[in-house]
């Protein structure tokens, strides 16, 4: 016995010698993206969460995302939807109901600037491409007719490939449906860093068997791996009665961050369009090998009462999947031309404000409005800017806002519902690239504004936040101004019968009080100390009334000390009749 296992013993070494194990794949930096759904209670949208409100771990590690920007593509470019008619696993009986349902569906839940794509299962994935022609969607569900139990071929394609027994029929029809899946899946890769919504109607299907020598086709693993890369969810919409067996379709959406619809279909279709119509793109890099492995992540949010929805994880690239990367960028192919930075570009049309104050984890938090630029007489006829398409960019090109604004006046409290008058989001110090589509009421772009911001550092030090003006032009106004959501103005020019209210945040050294004050000053010198409301919990305020000012330019200089340093802002305005 000891004689046989050390010759064993002495074959296995040899075998390893001449046969080594492969080399395990060194990590290596892979971008993450996660989409995130927050709701509150009563399932409305929540869209004011900030980066140190989330929570986020990667495989059990501890992961601070990188940014967090709120994406709502129902107001800038537009949502992506694909519908999957699938006629082989619904009955015919059910097809009127979910016909009606997705009719109402297009009518009423789709705006102008969605795309939509509908596809059934052996429709040519050539076909493949969004647009935004609803009355194509609605010719395609009006044909839709489900054939479940019904194995009559209609084409050449079901005679000469899905022809036999009604077990292998079955097999075929499950396959095809899968195929179509996940095609649409890959498909939605073209449009990164956004959330697509694919809706399958279907009763279910089985996940797809393995079989020798077909391994190449795609089963429901498949998709769900296609589904995470492509920032897709899947929402299984069931017109018939919800069954106990094993459902692939009910397990994609389960997966992949979508939703299961079953007894009230419209409210259903309804919840997976607010899904897409703003939500949170959390993104990081982690260090992972070329391993293929499922990585999950959960994230949580301080927030009581808050709901997320999260996809459960993303795949790290396989080796073949590396190796195809390597060589298809190995190919002598023109390179694609890369379109120049536009040139800085000031517009005359609109006067834009930006402000800084103290973010979390070392971040600043950046507020930015603007208001259409008066003109004379003579320029009145031409068009007005109705809002601003924003883009924010880091100097790493992340985008840290994207997204529609509306003009800032006089006593503006914004609506959380509406298109917003002011972008809050977090940067790290350093220079931002801002990007503004100036636009009319009919959205047309008027002009173009093109600038860099160098975003200050409010961590180190005593630092006062960019003072803010809100103005008021009688009581009742004024009394609207200390809300949170009254918005800034960034106009500087303003009748004597005004009222302002200023207020800004100051920061201290440490745990060190901070002392703050407050002067009014003409061109010609000091006028008078202003009184500054002093909270603990909210913004310092300067009520100044402007009935007892001249006509001319003014200086309102604030100032904080705190522990022996000091810093002062400054704001200037003018008065007129």
């Amino acid at each position: 016995m000891r004689l046989a296992a050390a010759v064993a013993a002495l074959a296995m070494a040899q075998s390893a010698a001449i046969n080594p194990p492969p080399a395990v794949p060194a990590p290596r930096p892979i971008p993450v993206r996660i989409d995130v759904v927050a709701s509150d209670a009563r399932g409305r949208i929540i869209d004011n969460l900030k980066a140190s409100d989330f929570e986020l771990r990667d495989d059990g590690t501890a992961q601070p995302p990188a940014s967090v920007s709120v994406v709502r593509p129902a107001a800038s470019e537009g949502r992506l939807v694909a519908l999957f008619l699938d006629e082989y696993h619904v009955d015919r009986g059910n097809s009127a109901r979910a016909r009606e349902a997705l009719a109402r569906f297009v009518d009423r839940q789709l705006n102008d600037r969605d795309q939509i794509v509908v596809m059934k299962p052996l429709d040519s994935l050539l076909a493949i491409k969004p647009v935004h022609d609803r009355e194509a969607a609605r010719s395609a569900i009006d044909t839709f007719e489900g054939r479940r139990g019904d194995y009559e071929a209609r084409n050449a394609y079901e005679r000469n490939f899905m022809a036999g027994a009604p077990a292998r029929i079955e097999s075929a029809r499950t396959q095809v449906a899968l195929s179509a899946i996940n095609a649409l899946a890959v498909h939605f890769a073209t449009y990164p860093d956004r959330r697509k919504t694919l809706i399958v109607v279907s009763e279910g299907m089985g996940r797809g068997d393995r079989r020798r020598g077909m391994e190449y086709l795609p089963t429901a693993d498949t998709i769900v791996r296609s589904a995470q890369r492509s920032n897709v969810s899947i929402y299984a919409v069931n017109p018939g009665t919800p069954s106990a067996e094993p459902d692939a379709v009910r397990t994609l959406a389960l997966e992949t961050a979508g939703g299961v619809i079953a007894s009230d279909l419209d409210a259903g279709l309804r919840r997976a369009m607010e899904d897409a119509s703003g939500y949170y793109l959390l993104s990081y890099n982690a260090a992972r090998p070329d391993d293929g492995r499922f990585y999950a992540v959960q994230v949580q949010v301080k927030r009581p009462g808050a709901q997320l929805r999260v996809r459960s994880g993303y795949y790290a690239p396989s080796p073949d999947e590396t190796l195809r990367e390597t060589l298809l960028a190995r190919l002598d192919k023109p390179k694609p031309v890369v379109p120049p930075e536009p040139a800085p570009h000031s517009s005359p049309l609109i006067r834009p404000w930006f402000g800084t104050s103290r973010g979390a984890d070392g971040r600043t938090l950046v507020t930015i409005v603007w208001e259409p630029v008066a003109r004379p007489l003579v320029e009145r006829n031409r068009r007005t800017p109705s809002r601003v398409m924003l883009t924010a960019l880091g100097s790493d090109n992340t985008v840290l806002f994207e997204g529609p604004l509306s003009p800032s006046g006089p006593a503006l409290v914004e609506e959380p519902a509406g298109v917003p008058s002011r972008a809050v989001f977090e940067a790290p110090p350093g220079r931002m690239r801002l990007r503004m589509a100036i636009q009319d009421s009919a959205r047309q772009v008027l002009d173009t504004d093109v600038r860099t911001l160098t975003i200050r550092d409010m961590q180190k030090g005593v630092s006062i936040g960019t003072p803010e003006v809100l103005r008021a032009r009688n009581a009742r106004e004024f009394r609207t101004l200390d809300n949170a959501l009254a918005v800034p103005v960034a106009s500087r020019e303003f009748s004597r019968t005004e009222r302002l209210l200023v207020r800004f945040r100051a920061y201290g050294l440490g745990e060190s009080p901070v002392q703050v004050s407050a002067r009014l000053l003409s061109r010609m010198g000091p006028m008078r100390d202003l009184p500054v409301a002093e909270r603990e919990d909210g913004p310092n305020l300067i009520d100044l009334s402007l009935a007892g000012l001249a006509v001319g330019e003014y200086l309102i200089e604030v100032s904080a000390t705190s522990g022996g340093g000091e810093a002062k802002d400054v704001i200037d305005f003018r008065v007129t009749n």
